[in-house]
């Protein structure tokens, strides 16, 4: 299995930009230099298991969060994920999503049964 490197960079990001935390004061809590922290924020590095562990430890999630685009049974962490991003949405906004959503699954179905015949 190819794990995605810059995928955890990016959820750790945005992670971290979410909390209103400088990427200095993150490496600072995961006992990480700054220019390393750099290159697992940007995948230029393969985050060791331990690195992984402190960083999600720093922010204060759990290891699923930075790892689920990697994990097939990530469901309960992208319902979260889609919790959150409804969670401030308008009434309009919410219906729009869900519109698009309900497409996109029925699109997707498609696709899967016609590889499926």
């Amino acid at each position: 299995m190819n794990i995605d490197y810059i995928a955890i960079g990016k959820r750790i990001r945005a992670i971290r930009i979410s909390k209103n935390m400088p990427q200095e004061k993150l490496a600072e809590k995961a006992e990480l230099s700054t220019t390393h922290m750099s290159h697992v924020e940007t995948g230029n590095t393969k985050a060791s298991l331990g690195t992984i562990a402190g960083i999600a430890n720093a922010l204060e999630v759990s290891v699923d969060e930075l790892l689920c685009d990697n994990v097939v049974r990530s469901k309960h962490v992208f319902e979260k994920e889609l919790a959150n991003l409804l969670a401030d949405c308008t009434d309009i906004e919410t219906y729009a999503i869900v519109e698009i959503a309900k497409t996109a699954k029925n699109a997707l179905n498609k696709v899967i049964s016609s590889i499926k015949k």
